[in-house]
Order: structure tokens, then sequence, then C-alpha cells
């Protein structure tokens, strides 16, 4: 799925219409700028939170919480 077929999708479920394709363009424009600036965990490969072993995930949620 695409950032403006994501986009899309949300306009539908919160708008409960279409958008139309300015914001389209826009939306997917931030999304794209919003996911390059949420790197990927360095003690979660990925982002993958559970396919970690259990004292990084726990490295993890305290580091998150002391942020």
């Amino acid at each position: 799925m695409d950032n403006k077929e994501i986009v899309a999708a949300l306009a539908q479920a919160y708008w409960a219409r279409p958008a139309v394709e300015a914001e389209l363009v826009a939306m997917a424009g931030e999304v794209a700028r919003d996911s390059a600036a949420i790197a990927p965990s360095a003690l979660g490969k990925g982002g993958a939170l559970f396919n970690i072993e259990p004292a990084h995930f726990d490295a993890l949620l305290l580091a998150e919480a002391e942020r």
C-alpha cells in the first residue's frame, strides 16, 4: 500500500468521504516526511518490538519512559 492509498483510506474513515486530489497529495507528502523522521529503534530491529530479546524490550520501554 503506498502513501496515497493509506491517506485515501484514512480520509474515507475519518471524514466519511473520499479525499480530493489536492488533499491526497498534501497528506501523502506529510506521511512521507513523517516516516523519514521516525527512525526504527536501535534496540528493536526495524522497530519490531516483539522480535527482540526480553532484556532489550525492557531496555527499550525504559528508554521510552525516560523521554
